[in-house]
């Protein structure tokens, strides 16, 4: 999970960088009127190049937390650790959420500061709410992953798997600057959601369900 983590962190710093350094070089290249005109009137995303980063974060952060605890059997250990089994489960998927939504924070952090460069608070503004439901389906991403893992049924895990790509799908039906501005908030409810339902497959992993 370290590696992961650090992995992911460095992947991500290295795309921020490139992103920041190709909109410098349009800025100087052909001004800011121009780039400003495209943003506003053609509806074009600066920031497009970070759409799919959360969702691959996302997923290999929850496979590297719980594949290898499924895989060599260490959930069965875990829960029968002095603890409420909901309570074991609540922190090791919240110790996922946390770790993957502070390289989230991070990437917003640093698009606040570099685009105060560049451009006025409304155009900052409207590409945030396109930036974060995509940050919202890493993080939904990474629920279903941990859900799908400790499901004890194939062919639960497949459905999982189905109902995952539907969900995730929520949060890619546009890519215009402030197209989720309405339902921004209905995303991140969604995400809290999607989150206590791993509980469910716990439950199914724990009396033994099988196909």
């Amino acid at each position: 999970m370290k590696w992961f983590y650090i992995g992911m962190l460095l992947i991500g710093l290295l795309l921020l960088s490139y992103v920041f350094m190709s909109i410098g070089r349009s800025f100087r290249i052909v001004g800011a009127g121009h780039i400003w005109d495209v943003i506003v009137n053609k509806n074009q995303m600066m920031f497009r190049n970070l759409k799919y980063y959360s969702v691959i974060t996302g997923a290999c952060l929850g496979v590297a937390q719980f594949v290898p605890e499924m895989l060599q059997k260490r959930i069965k250990l875990t829960l029968h650790l002095p603890m409420a089994e909901q309570r074991i489960v609540l922190v090791m998927l919240g110790f996922g959420q946390l770790l993957t939504l502070s390289i989230f924070l991070l990437h917003v952090i640093a698009v606040v500061v570099f685009s105060n460069f560049y451009f006025p608070m409304e155009i900052l503004l409207s590409a945030l709410k396109t930036l974060i439901p995509w940050y919202a389906a890493g993080l939904l991403v990474q629920s279903f992953v941990a859900m799908i893992c400790i499901e004890p049924t194939w062919s639960r895990r497949i459905a999982n798997l189905i109902m995952m790509l539907g969900t995730v799908q929520l949060c890619y039906l546009s890519s215009y600057p402030g197209a989720y501005g309405n339902v921004l908030y209905w995303l991140l409810l969604l995400v809290a959601f999607i989150f206590p339902y791993s509980f469910l497959s716990l439950y199914r992993f724990k009396v033994g369900v099988q196909d």
